[in-house]
């Protein structure tokens, strides 16, 4: 019920346009899907002009001798890799999962969760130009602020993505009923909305994560989930910050080096966003005839979002909680450096494959 006094029928609000319009959330809505990856793309361009235009502010100036190629290199590379950990792509993946599942279509869910992790990474990183004691204090895992930074990272990882496959397995068992209903039934038609979960079941699944609604909302997942600085990437970036600011390099040239973390993990984050975006609005068309693929890809990425999620837990109560027990700590040491990469790799193989199996089908019916 409005007040009086305000907008009326006859008055509607102004509408935002152009490119201001992606601040609102109405407004980025109301975008076309080009436009929003458009700006997605825009963001990523912005950070690489400025990492490269405060290394070459180093280079004119003559005092970014301690900055070399190789240095600014590894940057860039460390964050194009650390976008593939195995966290980063099954927490992107379950994200888009949800939105799609509830009717969206965000273009920048990897984005806003590599937003949120590189803020936190080019804090850290001014921290150590300005010689702040807390990073290495943060980095020593035997200290007390270590301790609590990686409770804060591995409970909000673990939570969230328990919680997102648990929405997500949902959509899963809806998916499993409609398969059911076709194969009694092979002519039956079923609308793309009958994907949506239903029930009171799949109310219980999705409710603790209503408020997840957009992809601003991921941001925050983000900027939590990484400040346990847990991974080899981000420990190994804050290194070689510290290294070349002892070498010398100037305070302006060394923020190059996070800020070209920041944006070749924020392009990896958000092509792969938009990757499971693809793949997840196919699996939402026609479902009669993708039904098995809905079913693979969902089921995929629910399974990689508990291993993170069991992963995350072990480690809490092995390493943060003391309970050291023998199969507690295997899980928590289980290596998942490549594991994000494999990941990928099966979405990419599936996607191809169910693209050429769609197309073939095409073909035969011409």
């Amino acid at each position: 019920m409005s007040k009086a006094g305000t907008t009326t029928a006859s008055q509607p609000p102004a509408t935002v346009t152009g490119w201001r319009s992606l601040l609102t959330t109405r407004g980025r809505a109301a975008r076309s899907f080009r436009f929003r990856v458009g700006a997605a793309f825009a963001v990523i361009a912005l950070l690489h002009l400025v990492g490269l235009g405060l290394l070459t502010a180093g280079v004119v100036s003559g005092a970014a001798g301690a900055l070399t190629v190789a240095v600014v290199a590894t940057a860039y590379v460390r964050g194009l890799i650390h976008s593939f950990d195995f966290d980063h792509v099954s927490m992107i993946d379950n994200s888009t999962r949800k939105f799609v599942a509830e009717g969206r279509d965000p273009a920048s869910v990897g984005l806003a969760f590599s937003a949120g992790h590189s803020t936190v990474v080019v804090l850290s990183g001014i921290a150590v130009i300005a010689g702040a004691g807390v990073v290495r204090t943060a980095l020593d895992e035997n200290s007390q602020l270590a301790r609590t930074l990686g409770i804060i990272g591995l409970s909000v990882s673990g939570l969230y993505l328990l919680l997102v496959a648990v929405a997500n397995l949902a959509t899963f068992l809806q998916a499993w009923r409609l398969r059911s209903a076709l194969q009694r039934d092979p002519e039956l038609r079923i609308p793309p909305e009958a994907l949506t979960p239903r029930g009171p079941a799949a109310r219980v699944m999705t409710a603790p994560l209503k408020r997840i609604r957009h992809p601003r909302h991921v941001y925050a997942i983000g900027f939590l989930f990484s400040l346990g600085f847990d991974t080899s990437s981000q420990i190994g970036l804050l290194v070689l910050t510290g290294a070349a600011a002892l070498a010398g390099a100037p305070a302006v040239s060394l923020l190059c080096l996070p800020i070209l973390f920041a944006a070749a993990m924020t392009l990896g984050d958000t092509a792969n966003g938009l990757m499971m975006l693809k793949m997840y609005t196919a699996a939402q068309e026609d479902p009669a005839r993708k039904i098995n693929y809905n079913l693979l890809v969902t089921g995929v990425g629910i399974v990689s979002g508990v291993v993170i999620a069991v992963i995350a837990s072990a480690t809490l109560l092995a390493d943060r909680a003391g309970l050291d027990s023998g199969a507690l700590a295997s899980i928590a040491a289980a290596n998942t450096e490549y594991a994000g990469f494999l990941l990928a790799a099966l979405f990419a193989v599936i996607g191809v494959s169910a693209w050429l199996l769609w197309r073939r089908a095409r073909s035969a019916l011409v």
